[in-house]
């Protein structure tokens, strides 16, 4: 006695502009999906996400995310960490501008009280220092957030993943006596 409409889902759901969803949900994780009226799913990506990310940045005293790529420091975890979304344009921001301090020989001045900045070398040396493994920790927390809201983003703008239906029938190819799909 199964009942057939437990395994159907309602795949008229309105995703109103997908575009809009996907900047809404890089932006402030779960924002898209608020938008999309999906709003069960959203408080619970932005919880999660949020709380992942705070959390990781609690453990490095805010250290953790910026946007470095330059010798000594090539900053790869940035490229997770950017799926974020507001913490990355910060993290953006700042580079350009210290970069571009750097490059005319300026004293630093980076912008936000220094928040996502990339650091000189003594500062970076000092981070690890004073942090210890709570800096690797912290990176490893912000970019597992940014990877889950990349997901995150993707199901904003192409709708839940539906089961599709069944799979074919094998049937016997007769020339060549053959299983064929």
């Amino acid at each position: 006695m199964a009942i057939e409409d437990e395994d159907e889902f309602d795949l008229d759901l309105d995703l109103k502009n997908q575009g809009i969803a996907a900047l809404l949900a890089w932006l402030v994780p779960g924002v898209g999906h608020l938008y999309q009226g999906r709003t069960s799913k959203g408080i619970a990506i932005f919880i999660s996400i949020s709380l992942l990310f705070i959390t990781g940045l609690q453990m490095s005293g805010g250290k953790v995310v910026y946007c470095s790529f330059k010798q000594p420091d090539i900053r790869w975890q940035f490229i997770g960490q950017f799926f974020v979304g507001s913490a990355a344009i910060r993290a953006v921001i700042q580079n350009r501008v210290v970069r571009g301090q750097e490059a005319t020989g300026e004293a630093r001045r980076p912008l936000f009280g220094g928040k996502f900045s990339p650091p000189d070398n003594r500062e970076r040396i000092e981070w690890h220092a004073d942090y210890h493994a709570y800096f690797q920790m912290g990176t490893l927390y912000t970019l597992v957030a940014g990877l889950l809201n990349m997901f995150a983003i993707f199901d904003a703008a192409c709708g839940p993943m539906a089961y599709g239906g069944e799979l074919p029938l094998k049937e016997k190819d007769e020339t060549e006596g053959e299983e064929v799909w």
